[in-house]
């Protein structure tokens, strides 16, 4: 998801002689402790995850498929439906009760997430009629005992689930289609965006066992992998957009339709419906009264959203073998593009981090400002090109983070959020290479930390103090700590080690301390000190020049530097210096010259005087005084 307040590269000469002489000076700090090189108390490896970040031998995660009927009837905004749920238990656990999320609860009149967040706010919902009613809960022929607990139904299961058993049961339900579902689903007339629609299994896994934080609206989700076959049933005038692929095509599409989308399949931005055929119900549809149901299935995905609507305009083209959809109404004009945009994100993606690996990519447009799904995005019509683009292209970007890498969102929202943030600039680089893309704008960030209270990149999502509170530490802050920690190790080492990440937890369920022990591991680096200052505190990283000293040595200068970490934020300096003609030299102080001291000196050699000197310099670096990073003879 994006948060709506807060989304808005001179050459190196000749390299000499460098090197670094640290100053102990003790001023300040003591040498024998030093606070700011504290490190994450993480959990200790075992044999699930690995001290290298990696699942280890015995890792395991449950597996949960779904065969869903539904019904949507825009006279009364009720979808109603059965499911059947396949649960398999790949824990070493026996299991004597299912928890599932009943995420529509949250709109309930009184619900928790309702006592929680504004109601006219983003994340607000609760109203008249909504959330669920579970009708029936049975396995095997019998009814189960269940409780219900806010947005989570816990399920008494007959008999014992024991390692390696599955199990079976059917749930019947319905809801009332809250109008604006907390910025991720909702409608807007005859047009349906429909997610967090069905009862889901919620995951247990080896570090919480059963995780039943209740959906209050701001945190996001934590689900478990496994397919999806789902009939959709809608009135015959509608079209639809969902998770994986049509499995009946013949039966919900037009003769024409099907040739548009053969063309679309071969790269073409086709108009599968164009604007001028709206007009014509009967030249669009196979069928204009009744219903229609259309069957969809997706394989190894984590969850499925669908949207429906009599008056979408639909683009198709492909990128590689995936084919790819825009479907929006036709005064969103901005998003005649989008087809065009989903592509570029598709590719861009595949080629940083890992292929995209699932069929079909679908762009919706409608009354959700950004939200992603497995195959899915919605997205609100905006204004101009470069706007709607920063949003398509952060959802698509979620396909990877963390619709493959499964993370736990309704925990750690940097984990998805902030990476992907960090990537999305590097995207629009792409798209956009005239322009200069803002998510990763120090400047940026610096403004909001001084209009708005920080809170660490690691406080749960729903204790962030409203929308820019976590806008600021669950994407901007995460985006610029990754962009750091790239300039650190070195643009190559650090995107082959962000791709490992990727290969290494697709379809798994990473933590924190997985991410962190990987990427030190590809990395060769100890990064504790890193970790600790820029996930668990609010300190920022401010690195200035003292002084400079020239002294000429035979057909040499000498040039030393003295740097200051006037920030509470550690962070290695990188000093540049650029000699009269032209030819530079760069060394970089460790960190560790710092230790019990703000001061360290570093030392580079010039064939003449040195004309202009840096230290940590561009916004890459994450310092939030760039005044103070310049020299100038």
């Amino acid at each position: 998801m994006i948060q709506t307040s807060l989304r808005r590269g001179a050459s190196i000469g000749l390299a000499l002689m460098a090197c670094a002489v640290p100053a102990r000076a003790q001023e300040g700090q003591s040498a024998a402790v030093d606070p700011r090189f504290a490190s994450p108390d993480l959990p200790a490896p075992n044999v699930y995850r690995t001290g290298g970040g990696r699942p280890g031998p015995q890792y395991w995660q449950q597996r949960v498929d779904y065969d869903i009927q539904v019904a949507l009837d825009p006279a009364t905004a009720t979808v109603t439906g059965s499911e059947t749920i396949t649960y398999t238990n790949r824990s070493p656990d026996t299991l004597r009760y299912l928890w599932v999320q009943l995420d529509q609860n949250l709109f309930a009149p009184g619900s928790q997430g309702a006592q929680t967040f504004p109601q006219q706010g983003r994340f607000g919902g609760s109203e008249a009629g909504g959330g669920y009613t579970i009708s029936r809960v049975v396995s095997g022929g019998r009814d189960l005992d269940r409780r219900i607990d806010g947005t989570q139904m816990r399920i008494e299961l007959v008999e014992p689930l024991a390692p390696a058993g599955s199990t079976t049961l059917a749930i019947d339900w319905s809801f009332v289609v809250p109008e604006t579902g907390a910025d991720r689903m909702g409608h807007d007339g005859d047009h349906w965006l429909l997610a967090q629609w069905y009862p889901r299994l919620a995951v247990y896994d080896d570090v919480e066992g059963w995780n039943t934080m209740p959906y209050l609206g701001q945190g996001e989700f934590y689900l478990e992998y496994g397919d999806f076959d789902v009939a959709l049933t809608v009135p015959a005038g509608y079209l639809v957009g969902a998770t994986g692929s049509l499995e009946n095509p013949d039966e919900v599409l037009t003769p024409e339709q099907r040739r548009r989308l053969d063309e679309a399949a071969a790269g073409q931005i086709v108009h599968v419906v164009a604007e001028t055929e709206l007009s014509d119900p009967t030249a669009i549809r196979p069928a204009t009264t009744g219903t229609l149901t259309w069957r969809f299935r997706a394989e190894n995905v984590r969850d499925f959203a669908w949207a429906a609507s009599r008056r979408f305009v639909w683009d198709a083209t492909s990128a590689d073998d995936v084919l790819i959809h825009a479907l929006y109404r036709p005064e969103a004009r901005a998003w005649q593009e989008a087809a065009a945009m989903t592509r570029h994100s598709i590719e861009f993606y595949s080629g940083y981090l890992g292929e995209y690996p699932y069929p079909t990519a679908t762009a919706i447009e409608g009354p959700v400002f950004g939200m992603e799904y497995p195959m899915v995005v919605f997205v609100a019509p905006e204004a101009g090109r470069e706007e709607l683009f920063d949003v398509l292209d952060h959802e698509w970007g979620h396909m990877w983070f963390p619709m493959v890498v499964g993370s736990d969102e309704r925990r750690y929202a940097w984990m998805d959020e902030g990476v992907n943030t960090f990537i999305n600039e590097l995207s629009k680089r792409g798209y956009f290479p005239e322009s200069t893309p803002e998510l990763l704008n120090v400047a940026q960030y610096v403004m909001a930390i001084r209009t708005y209270r920080e809170q660490p990149i690691g406080t749960l999502p729903d204790e962030f103090e409203g929308d820019l509170a976590l806008g600021i530490g669950a994407y901007v802050k995460p985006a610029v700590m990754l962009n750091a920690l790239r300039a650190i190790a070195g643009e190559e080492a650090f995107d082959a080690a962000l791709a490992s990440y990727y290969e290494t937890w697709s379809f798994r369920h990473p933590q924190p301390a997985d991410f962190f022990r990987l990427m030190q591991d590809e990395l060769g680096m100890e990064l504790g000190w890193f970790w600790h200052g820029w996930i668990e505190t609010t300190a920022t990283s401010d690195v200035a020049i003292l002084g400079v000293d020239q002294d000429q040595a035979g057909d040499r200068w000498i040039v030393t530097v003295s740097v200051d970490q006037r920030g509470e934020l550690l962070m290695p300096a990188r000093v540049e210096a650029i000699a009269d003609g032209g030819a530079s030299a760069t060394v970089t102080i460790p960190v560790q010259a710092f230790y019990g001291s703000d001061r360290a000196t570093a030392t580079v050699s010039l064939p003449a005087r040195a004309q202009r000197i840096t230290v940590n310099a561009g916004p890459e670096w994450g310092d939030v005084n760039p005044q103070n990073n310049t020299w100038t003879r």
